[in-house]
């Protein structure tokens, strides 16, 4: 298969754990998969937390006055702005995104396998993502 036949590549570092930029992550890999490209996501730290079970909607904005926190509950209650969980579920139905848990960040807060959302398709660390990002179209960090 040729370049011109080679799905586009998104790799995504995401990092922080602040609704609004897991948000925008996961918005930028939606419009990617919706455009028939692939994405790779590994979240590590604070967006890593945000893969444990039962704390992808936890409503945590690191960095913004209180008003930009009012906002965006008030966006989620109305139904104006996706849940986090939400997000993921319309990636996994494309088919072409695969969400990465750090193993050293894993380490380091002490999350288990067990403990992450049946979304998460593999642990990998940083040597691994890195070669995974190499081919990638565009890489971010979020």
């Amino acid at each position: 298969m040729g370049d011109e036949d080679r799905q586009y590549k998104l790799c995504l570092f995401v990092h922080s754990g602040s609704y609004d930029k897991v948000y925008q992550a996961l918005s930028l890999a939606n419009t990617t998969l919706a455009k028939g490209g692939e994405v790779h996501a590994l979240f590590a730290y604070g967006a890593l937390k945000r893969l444990v079970r039962g704390k992808t909607d936890d409503l945590v904005v690191e960095g913004e006055p209180a008003p930009f926190f009012e906002e965006l509950r008030k966006n989620i209650e109305r139904g104006s702005m996706e849940k986090i969980s939400d997000l993921i579920d319309m990636g996994k139905r494309f088919g072409r995104l695969k969400l990465y848990a750090c193993s050293g960040s894993m380490a380091v807060l002490n999350i288990t396998r067990d403990e992450l959302i049946d979304e998460v398709d593999t642990v990998t660390g940083l040597v691994r993502f890195t070669e995974i990002a190499m081919d990638a179209d565009l890489a971010l960090y979020i």
